[in-house]
């Protein structure tokens, strides 16, 4: 399972293909098991912060996070304005205001994590897709995730910020020995597949 868990952070963290640059502060919001905050630490060489509603007791294992347990999560950051470089929400909004889903709340997320960011800094949103043939029928439908669509993904973001980078990729959790087939599935995804179907959403936002 681990393998799995290492290999999908592999290619995700090469499929969002962003230049951190070492020895810069991150922020990870809704840093949850610290998995990806561990990446910003021992492969980007990032000083690494993460805040999160409650504590995932694996947060423990994270050597040099700096983390804060805040309920109030996104919508309000133990920070000082202008604080990092950069802001960092994996699979976080969506879950804003889960019941009702407000695009007011929504936005108001996004306008805490632009606060904090400093000048020319750049949030790193990422969302899973709604309508993705493999995450609808696991995450909406069995798990309950109410993940966004990708028009409504796009007007978030762009209820905030002017200047946005969008990208669109395939990428999931597969079982080792069947890595070659489903690579298959995600190459012909992203060469074939309309950019509303593809797995993940991501907004790379500069203040």
């Amino acid at each position: 399972m681990n393998k799995m868990f290492d290999q999908y952070r592999t290619d995700f963290f090469n499929k969002l293909n962003f230049d951190f640059e070492k020895g810069r502060k991150i922020l990870d919001i809704g840093c949850g098991d610290g998995k990806d905050a561990e990446v910003f630490i021992k492969k980007f060489k990032l000083v690494t912060y993460g805040v999160d509603v409650y504590t995932n007791p694996e947060i423990t294992n994270v050597k040099g996070l700096k983390f804060i347990e805040d309920k109030n999560g996104v919508l309000k950051l133990p920070f000082k304005d202008n604080t990092f470089d950069y802001v960092y929400m994996h699979d976080v909004l969506h879950h804003v205001d889960e019941k009702n889903q407000s695009y007011e709340m929504h936005l108001l997320g996004l306008k805490e994590a632009k606060r904090v960011v400093k000048p020319g800094g750049s949030v790193i949103v990422v969302e899973g897709n709604r309508f993705n043939p493999l995450f609808y029928p696991h995450m909406v439908l069995m798990l309950g995730h109410q993940h966004f669509t990708q028009k409504y993904f796009k007007k978030i973001i762009r209820g905030v910020f002017d200047d946005v980078e969008f990208k669109f990729f395939e990428c999931h959790f597969y079982p080792e020995k069947l890595l070659p087939i489903f690579y298959l599935y995600e190459r012909f995804m992203e060469t074939f597949s309309p950019e509303a179907l593809l797995a993940y959403n991501v907004a790379v936002a500069r203040k």
